[in-house]
């Protein structure tokens, strides 16, 4: 039984007032949806114009991927907690004893002591 079903069973057992409320509620739902598939279909309509204009002005301008990519924004990173390019992965070694530590864990006290710079690796 969907919610609107178990909504207008529970109308008939109602007083009036609570049924002027859930009628409403309902009707505004019904509206809702019919509003949502309005601008579904009307966004596909204009995705579609919108790709049959760029692929116009690729056949007039014999624009290439290339060229493409000089206006488009690169892409993120297929997981948006990493870290992209040179930075994604620093190593740190201490000066002194040789201690490797990547990043994971508690930042040890050489690392404090001799300072990030100094023990940069990569």
């Amino acid at each position: 039984m969907t919610l609107e079903e178990m909504m207008a069973s529970r109308m008939t057992q109602t007083a009036p007032s609570e049924e002027s409320v859930l009628a409403q509620y309902l009707a505004v739902a019904e509206e809702k949806r019919s509003v949502d598939d309005k601008l579904s279909s009307l966004r596909r309509a204009m995705v579609a114009e919108g790709l049959q204009i760029v692929a116009q002005c690729i056949e007039k301008y014999q624009l290439t991927a290339e060229d493409l990519k000089e206006v488009l924004p690169s892409p993120a990173p297929p997981n948006s907690f990493q870290k992209s390019g040179p930075s994604a992965r620093r190593s740190y070694r201490d000066p002194t004893t040789g201690r490797v530590w990547n990043g994971h864990g508690k930042r040890p006290n050489w690392l404090h002591e001799h300072g990030p710079e100094a023990c940069l690796i990569s």
